[in-house]
């Protein structure tokens, strides 16, 4: 049991905080109505840039392609791949849903986490992020309007200074103080600790938007059949899937290592709840069950990548470096090193 607790505690606290925002919106919004997301996104990243080579990230930024097949993949086949999926769908509120997930930018903070659990290149997922996000004023809008037929217009110069904000002044200031020898130490020794706060920072995020979501749906006056809303959540998790499969069998083909595989697989299928959130809330909230389709992709995206990346890491473990394989050598013929 012990075992079973410390390998599945993110799949147990994802559901039992979706569990308990389903059952007491208006009490658990009293915890979530204290999270700040940009922070705890922030904070998210800064962790994992801090654990970051900062020859990876220049590395990736030398050999781009992963990161703009991701991009094509996220912005391409994935909005495609919702167009297709809503036309299962009954009611024009879970198509708007649906069209909404899957035209958002890549999330800020799990895709990262979620590659570094797969033994994937993190650094690529992180640059996955940020190209995305940064293209979503023009990406997001036109798929939204193309897909819903209601037109988004998104303030540019807000969206580049939440950018900056939110994720190019964390990674940077993650990746600046690792030239600080002694704080690289502490975050190459502590990387599984502070993997595990980001974690919970990512937690955080879908309490609160779980509780807001419930709340909503608590105070409409809309009513939905359960075998519909059953059709909504396998509609979600087999459009993510079927991206993230794509991503990875594609990606190999076109060459990638299995590093960056994983990375693009995870990238381009993980979407932004809070972006997906806003743009609800700001041009949506005619169609009170749109919000139905974003918490079944998202929610859904994060129970099938943890298992997912568990299996991964099972099936490739990480090569020893050279001086740590030569340590290893001295240490089986009986040498002090």
């Amino acid at each position: 049991m012990k075992e079973f607790l410390i390998k599945r505690w993110f799949l147990l606290l994802l559901i039992g905080g979706v569990t308990l925002a389903g059952l007491i919106p208006h009490q658990l919004r009293l915890l979530t109505d204290l999270v700040d997301v940009r922070m705890v996104v922030a904070s998210a990243l800064f962790l994992m840039a801090w654990c970051l080579e900062s020859r990876s990230l220049w590395d990736t930024l030398l050999r781009p392609w992963p990161v703009l097949w991701a991009v094509a993949i996220s912005y391409g086949v994935l909005p495609i791949l919702g167009w297709i999926g809503g036309s299962l769908l009954t009611l024009e509120d879970f198509r708007i849903g649906l069209m909404i997930s899957v035209s958002v930018p890549c999330t800020l903070a799990s895709a990262v986490l979620w590659t570094r659990m797969a033994r994937g290149n993190e650094a690529t997922a992180l640059w996955i992020t940020m190209a995305t996000t940064g293209m979503s004023w023009m990406a997001t809008t036109a798929w939204l309007a193309w897909g819903t037929r209601i037109q988004v217009e998104v303030e540019a110069v807000a969206l580049v200074r939440g950018l900056l904000l939110v994720l190019i002044l964390p990674v940077a200031l993650g990746q600046s103080i690792r030239a600080i020898p002694s704080l690289a130490r502490f975050a190459l020794s502590q990387k599984t600790r502070l993997g595990f706060v980001s974690q919970i920072l990512i937690l955080s995020v879908i309490w609160k938007a779980a509780a807001d979501i419930f709340e909503k749906l608590e105070s409409g006056a809309a009513t939905v059949s359960p075998g519909a809303v059953a059709v909504v959540a396998a509609v979600c998790i087999s459009i993510h899937l079927t991206a993230l499969t794509a991503g990875f069998w594609s990606s190999r083909a076109l060459g990638f290592d299995r590093r960056n595989q994983i990375a693009v697989a995870f990238a381009c299928s993980q979407k932004s709840l809070p972006v997906a959130l806003f743009l609800y809330e700001s041009y949506f909230q005619a169609y009170p069950l749109a919000i139905i389709p974003l918490a079944f992709y998202h929610v859904g995206q994060l129970l099938a990548d943890t298992l997912i990346a568990d299996r991964m890491a099972k099936e490739r473990k990480p090569a020893l470096p050279m001086r740590e394989n030569s340590e290893v050598l001295h240490n089986q013929d009986g040498c002090v090193t």
